[in-house]
């Protein structure tokens, strides 16, 4: 999928932060080159977003702290191909899905070939 630099952005973004319970800000830590498939927080969370696209001009902005499997990449084109409504956050038009989509977020473990 290519991507311009402006809106939309290539993205899926959303919260990691559970209603009724307080989020702890999170060091920056990870920067590499975002590529498709990394998964980035914004600022220090609880806001990330999954990239669609490579953004090799956003330098090492972001902390990465997760990647979906390539294989699994087609459930987050489907995820951007949802119906959506247009609004804007901060003077940038953005597109919001009309009912948001639930994501489970776990920790695979590293195999000792990994670590070597």
């Amino acid at each position: 999928m290519q991507a311009g630099f402006g809106p939309p952005y290539a993205l899926i973004q959303g919260t990691l932060e559970a209603q009724g319970t307080a989020f702890n800000k999170l060091p920056m830590e990870d920067c590499p080159i975002l590529r498709r498939g990394s998964v980035a927080w914004i600022a220090s969370g609880p806001e990330f977003f999954i990239s669609l696209a490579d953004h090799s001009e956003w330098k090492h902005e972001y902390t990465v702290f997760g990647s979906v499997l390539p294989e699994d990449m087609h459930i987050a084109e489907k995820i951007s191909a949802l119906p959506t409504i247009a609004d804007v956050w901060n003077n940038v038009n953005v597109t919001v899905l009309e009912k948001p989509v639930p994501l489970l977020v776990r920790r695979i473990q590293k195999s000792h070939v990994d670590e070597i």
